[in-house]
């Protein structure tokens, strides 16, 4: 593997300074230096609208060191920006990246929570992982000490990360694709969203945001962005064990909510428009950077999503 994409010394976690993008990415206000980029853009620029990829997965993590260190060296992900020392938050990635990245963030104990939760009684992942070999995982889970909940059969194992994260783990099967990676993982193949009712979910991410349903079980409906784009998870839509307080696919970070997933689409402006139509809300205006433009939604569950418009579908 790269060495330079996995290794983590202790100058990866010295202070560093903060860009404008990821301060975006965290929550705060981003203004650019450049001519033009803090100009307001037009809410519509005439493209689909419809969810076109994913590009993270984010977790909170009460030791961040650990966390990364668990990734990298057991899971067998690779820092996005090995050269950048890790402060509050760390990108981690396929090697190289296909699909989205992993951002975890650093949560004081008093907002830390875990995304997991129960179906029909059952504790099962919040994020499943696509890996090259389950051997090789078990036995790097063996090696850190890691809680392995489920042994692998079938293909599938789960086991618990340093953070109490429950996390599947699906072994890939796909020779072309799996062929592509160096690293052990080869992407996420699925998130859980608990909802009220997963038929009215599945309606919602159709018609708002543009996803295909790709199958449905007695206990899941699987939805997948509709656009080509390779290596995308899908949304696995369950029943929340108590409907009227769905377990949100968000948690608090210095008192504001902090999204678990976030998507990109080429029409922010358009794609508020039918969230809005279609059951979703807004708590807070679109906002354009010099790194594009975020749409901070929240769907009729409850669930806190963002959604980015990459500064090239930007007419400023």
């Amino acid at each position: 593997m790269n060495k330079s994409a996995r290794w983590i010394g202790d100058e990866n976690f010295k202070p560093n300074y903060v860009t404008n993008a990821l301060k975006v990415i965290k929550g705060h206000e981003g203004v650019s230096s450049e001519p033009g980029h803090n100009q307001p853009a037009s809410l519509s620029n005439g493209l689909e609208s419809g969810i076109d990829r994913m590009t993270l997965v984010q977790l909170p993590a009460s030791d961040l060191r650990r966390a990364v260190a668990f990734y990298v060296e057991v899971v067998g992900m690779g820092l996005e920006y090995p050269e950048r020392p890790i402060e509050s938050h760390a990108f981690l990635q396929t090697v190289p990246r296909i699909g989205p990245g992993l951002h975890i963030l650093e949560t004081p104990d008093s907002e830390f929570r875990h995304l997991h939760g129960s179906v029909n009684g059952v504790l099962e992942e919040y994020a499943a992982l696509y890996i090259q070999s389950l051997d090789r995982l078990r036995s790097r889970l063996q090696q850190a000490g890691a809680e392995i909940v489920t042994e692998p059969e079938a293909g599938y194992m789960s086991f618990f990360d340093p953070e109490g994260h429950l996390i599947g783990a699906y072994e890939r099967s796909d020779s072309e694709m799996k062929d592509r990676f160096e690293s052990n993982m080869t992407g996420f193949r699925h998130v859980q969203m608990h909802v009220r009712d997963p038929l009215e979910a599945a309606a919602f991410h159709e018609d708002a945001l543009g996803f295909a349903r790709v199958a449905s079980h007695m206990d899941a409906i699987y939805m997948q962005v509709n656009s080509g784009e390779v290596n995308q998870p899908m949304i696995r839509l369950v029943q929340a064990a108590d409907p009227d307080h769905p377990l949100f696919m968000h948690w608090m970070l210095d008192g504001q909510p902090k999204h678990a997933l976030e998507l990109h689409s080429k029409n922010i402006g358009a794609l508020k428009e039918q969230v809005i139509a279609r059951g979703g809300s807004m708590k807070e205006e679109l906002e354009f950077t010099g790194c594009g433009g975020y749409l901070k939604l929240y769907t009729p569950d409850g669930h806190y999503i963002w959604v980015n418009q990459d500064r090239s579908y930007c007419d400023y």
